[in-house]
């Protein structure tokens, strides 16, 4: 055995043994769910009315269903939703509708009657059919048209509500939703909200010091607060990062996080009187696992240190899993329906609810995407590295024009050859950058991740060093224009990764190159979002852009509008993937980057969620068009640009826009299935490991004029969701059947329908 051989198996070994174990941790914590939501399903068979106690127990049930796709969660939930003729309270009279507490029909305005809709929107986001969704809407959109804000007057009704008015958001765009959401927030903090402490009183009859727990002391209910940061974590995330409020949201969890991580007492749980453990001694497990959802989601999406929260997690976990759940799957000792910590109350291994239940499986399934291990996004990992890493490697070295089989067009218009290099570069960088601006980690991914940024970085600068053997070919040609537009997007992509780490004499190159650019006056085509991305992206690093090209060309592309989300390329329609290649995600882009730079001479909020939703709805044409087998339809110029055709689907997955109708699990589901297809064979590498022109492997004779296999890497920008940790729904959610997978198997399917604004 020779001596690398040697040093290399024990690390490998080790790897294994790591790797095992996490997989086996995180398959521990499926079987779990299914022991413990089975029991419950299997002893409740019939169901109840629509009121809180029975909805909390379906938003966890449709939770453990999007993880684990398992078909009976989702069939249960559905039953119960027909059950209840898809409404809460059920009166239909407006003008005896009520908000106060109560229990019969008419308190169709009181929150414990609208947490049903969390589901009936999970269940449309399923499977989407309107009217599963039709109460929802009528009643939320009744009390949106009234002037009151006092709809949530109790803390737990920050849990039943918020989250409806940011999944029904989702559905229709409608942005009052979001700005009732924060004024009912708002008003509800008035009340109730301790500020210095960042925790909620269950309501105003417990503020202290008019109400205080037997010690003396501030008395925090624990299921109460629990409703909260399980509430806020569900609505950051569904609440679009670029809301105006958003930042409200995420300070008010972080800062209730800190507060519930310091009375976490030591055996895991948390009491339920959370600053006064002895008001009523004892373990809580409704408190402890709504607490533990909150806390797991936010580390699992980059809101809370890991460090700082993941233990406090785990010992919650083994609290939930070890005392709370019975040998059986029966969950104990949660504390009956109630509004306060009660001194003397009985809560032991016998005390169970289906509330308690719903909040049991909520926290159990962050704690699986906690430990998760998921082997899709090793594939797109591995994929994107092997299409990466004999580029980055080179260039980063100086060695890319030398080591880089070129291969053009037979039909080649007899351009210089070395703008393969910028097009291969540029295109690379603007798939891969997502991936590389997540956090460093010690993981086979992230060691990977790492490298590549670092050679990325060496790279970047070798694209615009004059003394490099590959300094590109910015200034011939009117075909760098395209490639640099690619590079500017990669900047967009991971600013603070890709663009501030370089030194300043490489941004000034960068800047220079760029304005030079402005020599190529761009055919009346895509190309005009080429000169546009660039500006954008000068305009974001305060690089004296010429903001006339960004507004001519945004014009432009509006009119060329010509309906149900499809843009003409220029004056004429042509059938193919420029929408993908170039106009929906650039168009997109710079109208995003105007928004936020403020130029509103430019570009309104109201031109942007159009954009937005034309791309949302042909996100949705893209993904009918993935066959059930994962193969798609090849028409039109361009097509040896292979995986580059569902650019759009990619980024509105990776900035979580993806249309209520997709859910994570199908899209990322489908996207593999065709990258298996794609890429299986091998085909589509010569023997340096650089792609080749061609389709599913060699096939230089569907090579258009202009193109040579630099232009190949624009197939990275399928790729764009590995900027997403790898907790994250759309890696962590069970895979599930796309479109015509559905339909072809003679499953239900939802129906199509042209865009609606």
């Amino acid at each position: 055995m020779n001596k690398l051989f040697k040093l290399v198996l024990p690390f490998a070994a080790l790897l294994l043994v790591s790797f095992t174990n996490k997989t086996t941790e995180q398959e521990e914590v499926i079987k779990i769910i299914h022991k413990v939501n089975r029991y419950w399903q299997k002893q409740n068979p019939e169901h109840g009315r629509a009121f809180w106690d029975n909805a909390v127990y379906h938003t966890g049930n449709m939770e453990a269903y999007f993880l684990t796709g398992t078909a009976e969660y989702k069939n249960y939930s559905e039953a119960w939703a027909q059950h209840n003729e898809w409404k809460g309270a059920k009166s239909d009279n407006k003008s005896e509708w009520k908000l106060t507490y109560g229990e019969s029909n008419e308190y169709v305005l009181f929150g414990d009657y609208q947490v049903c809709f969390q589901t009936f929107c999970d269940l449309y986001t399923a499977d989407p059919d309107p009217r599963k969704i039709a109460r929802a809407r009528q009643v939320m959109e009744y009390e949106m048209s009234t002037a009151r804000k006092d709809y949530w007057w109790w803390a737990d009704g920050l849990y039943m509500v918020m989250p409806v008015m940011t999944k029904l958001y989702r559905i229709t765009n409608n942005k009052q939703y979001l700005d009732k959401l924060y004024e009912y927030t708002l008003y509800c903090d008035s009340l109730m909200y301790d500020e210095k402490e960042g925790l909620y009183y269950r309501d105003a009859r417990y503020v202290y010091p008019k109400h205080k727990s037997g010690n003396d002391k501030k008395d925090f209910w624990a299921r109460g607060d629990g409703w909260v940061i399980a509430g806020l974590a569900k609505v950051l995330k569904d609440l679009p990062k670029d809301y105006k409020h958003h930042d409200f949201f995420v300070k008010k969890f972080k800062k209730m996080a800190s507060s519930l991580a310091a009375c976490q007492q030591p055996e895991g749980y948390w009491t339920r009187s959370l600053y006064d453990a002895s008001f009523a001694p004892g373990p809580e497990t409704s408190g402890t696992a709504l607490m533990t959802y909150g806390l797991l989601w936010g580390i699992n999406n980059g809101y809370l240190d890991n460090d700082t929260f993941g233990p406090v997690c785990k010992k919650a976990w083994n609290y939930l899993s070890k005392v709370a759940m019975q040998s059986n799957g029966k969950i104990g000792y949660v504390q009956p329906i109630g509004d306060r910590a009660i001194p003397g109350q009985v809560v032991d291994k016998n005390s169970t609810s289906n509330f308690g239940v719903g909040a049991f499986l909520l926290a159990s399934c962050e704690m699986a995407r906690y430990l998760g291990v998921n082997h899709d996004r090793e594939y797109w990992a591995n994929t994107l590295y092997k299409i990466a890493s004999p580029v980055l490697k080179a260039m980063s070295n100086g060695k890319l024009s030398e080591e880089m089989q070129v291969e053009v067009s037979p039909t080649w218009d007899g351009r210089d050859k070395r703008v393969t290099y910028m097009e291969c570069f540029g295109r690379l960088m603007a798939g891969v950058a997502p991936w590389l601006s997540l956090p460093d980690d010690n993981t086979t991914e992230g060691q990977r991740r790492k490298q590549l940024r670092e050679w990325a970085l060496a790279s970047y600068k070798n694209a615009v060093d004059p003394q490099s053997a590959d300094y590109l070919l910015w200034r011939k040609e009117g075909q760098p224009l395209v490639d640099a537009a690619y590079v500017a997007q990669s900047f967009l992509r991971a600013y603070d990764q890709l663009w501030l780490p370089l030194d300043e004499t490489t941004k000034q190159r960068y800047i220079a190159e760029f304005q030079q650019l402005r020599r190529v006056d761009p055919p009346y085509t895509n190309w005009l979002l080429f000169s546009s991305t660039i500006e954008c992206f000068l305009a974001k690093a305060n690089a004296q852009p010429d903001y006339y090209r960004i507004h001519s060309a945004l014009r432009k592309i509006e009119e060329w509008y010509v309906g149900d989300s499809w843009y003409s390329d220029g004056t004429s329609f042509a059938f193919d993937y420029y929408n993908s290649y170039v106009i929906q995600p650039m168009y997109v882009d710079c109208l995003k980057v105007m928004l936020d730079l403020k130029k509103n001479n430019i570009a309104t909020t109201q031109q942007y969620e159009i954009a937005l939703k034309r791309m949302q709805k042909y996100s949705q044409i893209l993904e009918r068009l993935i066959s059930p087998e994962g193969t798609y339809p090849v028409f039109g110029r361009s097509i040896p640009y292979r995986m580059g055709v569902f650019q759009p689907l990619a980024q509105l997955a990776w900035k979580e826009q993806l249309p209520a109708e997709l859910s994570n699990g199908q899209v990322r589901a489908a996207l593999t299935a065709v990258m298996h297809n794609m890429f299986d064979s091998g085909k589509n590498f010569n023997e340096k490991g650089y792609l080749r022109i061609g389709f599913t492997q060699s096939q230089p004779n569907i090579a258009d004029w202009y193109t040579n296999n630099g232009s190949m890497y624009i197939t990275s920008l399928a790729f764009l969701p590995l900027g997403l940790p790898a907790s994250h729904p759309f890696w962590s959610d069970a895979p599930m059947d796309w479109t015509s997978k559905r339909a072809w198997s003679g499953n239900d399917f939802p129906k199509d329908h042209a865009i609606n604004y």
